[in-house]
């Protein structure tokens, strides 16, 4: 089995690569931490499957889901995330893919997830998730994120939110640590997703 491999994080991506080719029937053919290049690799390795982190370096892995079940719809595609959020799982369902799992599993559960993306169905967690494990933000923090999607600096959002630079910035500090993400890029594309703002109307 051909695996394309799209996860930004270098621990977890080399652990997976060598996890997974310990099994004889598993190969990664192809791999990256952007999930723009996704398209090019499969043209090039036609993978039975792509494993898919949600957030990467440049973008946003449901929506490149989208675009490539389009041009590739034989190619199952596995969704993988820590972030635990159930609306995740509707938008990876609509965009296409075929299987959605959360980071926390074991390895031979990924495996076994794997085996089983060959199968004619689709598998997603049920969406009747404890809601507390679903990552709440302030009024605040929307209205920070929507400038942010505007392209506002922290400067910018201080001065129109009328609070200090300092302020703005410990948000957005405490919104990394909420959601674990590294980049404002990572933070908008998952509010943008999770439809927490328009950035046309904030």
């Amino acid at each position: 089995m051909k695996i394309v491999l799209i996860e930004d994080q270098n621990l977890l991506s080399s652990t997976l690569i060598k996890g997974l080719e310990q099994n004889p029937d598993m190969e990664i053919s192809g791999q990256s931490d952007k999930a723009s290049d996704v398209m090019s690799l499969c043209e090039i390795h036609q993978p039975d499957i792509v494993i898919m982190d949600v957030f990467t370096k440049d973008g946003n892995g449901i929506e490149y889901t989208k675009e490539l079940k389009q041009v590739f719809p034989e190619i199952r595609v596995l969704i993988m995330t820590g972030v635990e959020d159930e609306r995740l799982v509707q938008a990876a369902e609509e965009a296409g893919a075929d299987l959605f799992v959360w980071k926390n599993l074991s390895l031979d559960e990924l495996t076994e997830f794997i085996r089983n993306a060959q199968k004619p169905y689709r598998i997603f967690p049920s969406v009747q998730r404890d809601s507390r494990k679903s990552i709440k933000f302030s009024d605040v923090d929307i209205r920070i994120l929507g400038l942010l999607a505007r392209g506002k600096t922290s400067r910018e959002i201080a001065s129109e939110l009328f609070l200090g630079y300092g302020t703005v910035r410990l948000y957005i500090s405490r919104m990394y640590t909420t959601t674990g993400f590294k980049s404002r890029a990572q933070l908008v594309a998952y509010a943008l997703r999770c439809g927490l703002i328009d950035p046309d109307r904030s």
